[in-house]
């Protein structure tokens, strides 16, 4: 099947098209990073990262044919800029959600919160989301366990994410 038809597809919300997309693209877009990164966890990491940034920019892409190109070039200016990062200094996780506990939340309070954000979600998005940001499980491990796509994952935490925003930021105009 002809990716654009794929992304048009996903962008009006298949996720099976994402499923697709992923199968179709993941051996190119890994051996690109892995060829930058010589580093095979690393690569893994980044090849993440890379589809949680499509997932996020979608919308941007212009079908021309060329759906293959531009994730690789996304790919490829993660792996640049990963190991650009780790040669100064490793850098503080900036993809860390925004409604993450911090250290000066009380215990009951922190709860409370969480118990909160994770009611909104369904089973399976609680434990994608609990095993990804509490235990730092990488999504491919995730994917594994519940014997899923990792594309299927990755559009699940994300939309996981958004949910979970809207409801926090939805809470703190009511009070």
């Amino acid at each position: 099947m002809n990716l654009d038809k794929l992304v048009k597809r996903f962008k009006s919300g298949d996720e099976k098209a994402f499923d697709a997309l992923y199968d179709a693209t993941k051996t190119p877009v890994y051996y690109t990073i892995l060829r930058i990164t010589k580093d095979q966890s690393l690569s893994e990491d980044i090849m993440q990262e890379t589809y949680m940034q499509m997932i996020q920019k979608i919308d941007q892409y212009e079908a021309k044919g060329q759906f293959l190109a531009w994730i690789k070039t996304i790919a490829k200016n993660k792996a640049l800029n990963k190991i650009k990062a780790r040669s100064k200094e490793t850098p503080a996780d900036t993809s860390a959600p925004e409604w993450r506990i911090s250290a000066k939340t009380s215990k009951s309070d922190a709860q409370y919160r969480l118990e909160k954000m994770l009611k909104i979600l369904d089973e399976e998005a609680q434990f994608i989301v609990v095993r990804h940001v509490l235990l730092n499980e990488t999504f491919k491990s995730i994917a594994e366990y519940l014997d899923k796509p990792l594309g299927t994952v990755l559009w699940k935490y994300r939309e996981s994410l958004k949910k979970m925003k809207r409801e926090d930021g939805g809470d703190e105009k009511t009070d």
